[in-house]
């Protein structure tokens, strides 16, 4: 696929991901503090009494003020779904079993991972960040994100209503999240990976914005096909330069899968880490568009 864009992550706004990730249980990154931004002066003009994330959204309008033709920056919040069915068990019947077995099916009898959902845990994991996301927008002044997209599987669904719902409520402003097929997780032949059919999808969450290309039925999705990792990565390059070319927000979020996060990672040419479920891990990133 040519691209059209070069994204680059940039260092030295946020804690470094992977030495957090090393401190977290299972190498897996948890949500920082703060979110992760380290407090510092972005100009000498700058009121020093302002709070650090006041001063990283003035330094993100400067940048994209200042920016050439071509060349724009966005604040990623990348939100890993809460814990999911598939996840416990694949933990209790070991990786190989469910790899060979157990993945393909779509359930053993009482429960069901087609398409799989959150757990209860999972759930409150999802809770408890919607309720830190209340407390940063009012005390420590973190932008809520202005456009929210979401991968169309039920997990990610879900984890986006119960993180951003509340918070954008208190602001009054109301969830209507971009459901887009290109955020999905790596496509390969477990069915937790197939999504639901689009009707579904639009009668649990009637004010879910779907694309207007997005079918009825998962055409995505084969019983029989494992996406190389490269496809993945050109899948997320693909997704980022839709959204870069489309849409003027500087604070995005994306909810989204495990080894999507990895594969946004190297899009935007960062280090890689393991994030942990329910959690969000900020990025800036640098887009420029290539000449043609």
């Amino acid at each position: 696929m040519a691209c059209s864009y070069r994204f680059s992550a940039l260092s030295g706004y946020f804690v470094d991901n992977v030495l957090e990730a090393s401190s977290c249980l299972g190498g897996k990154l948890t949500t920082r503090p703060n979110l992760g931004l380290i407090d510092r002066q972005y100009d000498p003009n700058q009121p020093s009494g302002e709070l650090p994330w006041a001063r990283f959204r003035q330094h993100v309008d400067h940048l994209n003020q200042q920016s050439p033709p071509g060349e724009s920056y966005k604040v990623l919040y990348l939100v890993r779904h809460g814990l999911s069915v598939h996840n416990i068990f694949m933990e209790e019947v070991g990786n190989e079993a469910w790899k060979k077995h157990w993945s393909r099916l779509e359930g053993n009898g009482v429960l069901t991972w087609l398409d799989a959902k959150l757990t209860a845990e999972g759930v409150m994991l999802s809770q408890d960040l919607g309720r830190r996301w209340i407390n940063w927008s009012k005390e420590q002044a973190i932008p809520l994100p202005e456009t929210i997209y979401t991968s169309p599987l039920a997990r990610c669904l879900e984890t986006t209503r119960l993180v951003y719902s509340p918070a954008l409520s208190e602001c009054g402003r109301s969830l209507e999240p971009v459901v887009k097929e290109m955020l999905r997780e790596r496509l390969t032949n477990h069915t937790c990976d197939k999504r639901s059919l689009r009707s579904w999808i639009a009668s649990h969450y009637p004010k879910y914005v779907l694309e207007s290309d997005f079918e009825e039925e998962d055409v995505l999705w084969k019983a029989d096909r494992f996406e190389t990792a490269d496809e993945h990565t050109a899948r997320k390059q693909q997704l980022l330069e839709d959204i870069f070319s489309k849409d003027n927000a500087q604070f995005v979020s994306l909810t989204t899968h495990s080894y999507a996060i990895s594969a946004i990672l190297e899009v935007v040419g960062a280090p890689h880490f393991r994030v942990s479920e329910g959690a969000v891990i900020p990025l800036l990133v640098k887009a420029r568009r290539l000449p043609v």
